[in-house]
């Protein structure tokens, strides 16, 4: 071959493979690659926004953002931002849910959340850094809880998480049988009401009557009607011991835990009379009861002597009066009753216990 063509051949040869390599070199893309706040310039083949995050091994995850899209083709210049998202087990007031945020900062995160309240209790702070895996982030909001104890009801603003740390923060101590109308475990909402009920338990010991029994017992010898107690009725007394619970001052239950007789009642004992009365008409018995009023009294049952000491139809004496088994005075007495009453009277001692009278009862 000769030496002219054999250049010729070379230079082709060199020709091409200098144009291959200035292909290549412009083919090459410069882009400003921003990875979580992290900037940097990459040169890249990539034909599309994943293939470059994939040459620089990094998977999207579901809730990353990438701007433009994974799908965008990539251009010489361009820009690529990705914020990688970070798990966060969230519990806000005791409600506990699993958010995603591409957040670097709690701060952030906040922010991101909607949380922009002043006053948020947090468990971690404000400027802490976000890591890749997540973290656990507990948000108490300020809350206005109604709040009920010791006769005083009032509004307060707090962030207590609980009930319990509720009561903690203003003070207010509960004994083992105070109770409340919210666990002290239960997790406060806004406008929640919480009552404490200042319960008392105690043991209360009362004593009550218990009343005498009647004992009667038949006395042939005495008339129908009258009665003698022989011996005096006692009331006895019983003891029960009862457990009384107290809410705010009100009596609310009652239980009754043992009663006794601490002293036993003494039945009252009353002879009666079962012996038929004699009639009480004037002129029954054959007497002139009448003719022996209008002598004594004028046959007046209310009369009464200028003394003072005698009463009614037949005159009688307080003291005679009641020896026959009346009471009260005579001259208030029915004349029926005082008729009776001096029959008896009669019986038991004769006509000489009316002196002048007397013997008129033989008319």
């Amino acid at each position: 071959m000769r030496r002219s063509l054999q250049l010729s051949l070379f230079a082709l040869v060199l020709l091409g493979l200098v144009g291959g390599t200035l292909a290549f070199f412009l083919a090459q893309k410069s882009v400003a690659l921003t990875v979580d706040g992290q900037a940097r310039d990459v040169g890249t083949y990539a034909g599309t926004v994943g293939d470059l995050l994939e040459e620089e091994g990094i998977t999207l995850a579901a809730h990353d953002v990438v701007l433009p899209s994974a799908d965008q083709e990539v251009a010489d210049g361009d820009t690529v931002v990705l914020n990688r998202a970070r798990p966060l087990q969230l519990t806000v007031d005791g409600v506990s849910r699993s958010v995603h945020v591409t957040a670097l900062s709690v701060e952030e995160a906040l922010d991101q959340l909607g949380f922009r309240a002043d006053g948020l209790v947090l468990s971690a702070s404000r400027s802490d850094r976000l890591p890749l895996e997540g973290m656990q982030l507990s948000i108490t909001t300020p809350k206005q809880i109604v709040l009920v104890a010791d006769g005083a009801e009032r509004m307060v603003t707090t962030t207590a998480a609980t009930a319990g740390d509720l009561l903690a923060e203003q003070g207010i101590a509960l004994t083992d049988t105070d109770r409340t109308s919210l666990k002290p475990t239960q997790a406060l909402l806004d406008r929640m009401r919480l009552q404490v009920f200042r319960v008392q338990v105690t043991e209360v010991t009362e004593t009550t009557p218990v009343a005498h029994g009647r004992v009667e017992t038949k006395d042939a010898e005495a008339f129908a009607g009258d009665e003698t107690v022989t011996q005096r009725g006692v009331d006895g007394e019983q003891t029960t011991t009862y457990r009384v619970t107290v809410v705010d001052g009100q009596e609310t239950g009652r239980e009754q835990l043992s009663t006794a007789v601490t002293r036993a009642p003494v039945d009252e004992l009353v002879s009666v009379g079962t012996k038929a009365r004699p009639t009480n008409s004037p002129s029954a018995d054959g007497l002139n009861w009448a003719a022996l009023a209008a002598c004594e009294s004028g046959g007046r049952a209310n009369a009464v002597s200028g003394t003072g000491k005698y009463h009614g139809l037949y005159q009688f004496s307080v003291a005679t009066w009641q020896a026959v088994g009346g009471s009260g005075l005579p001259s208030a007495a029915p004349a029926d009753e005082q008729t009776y009453r001096a029959q008896l009277l009669y019986q038991a001692s004769g006509a000489g216990q009316w002196p002048h009278c007397g013997p008129r009862l033989f008319s």
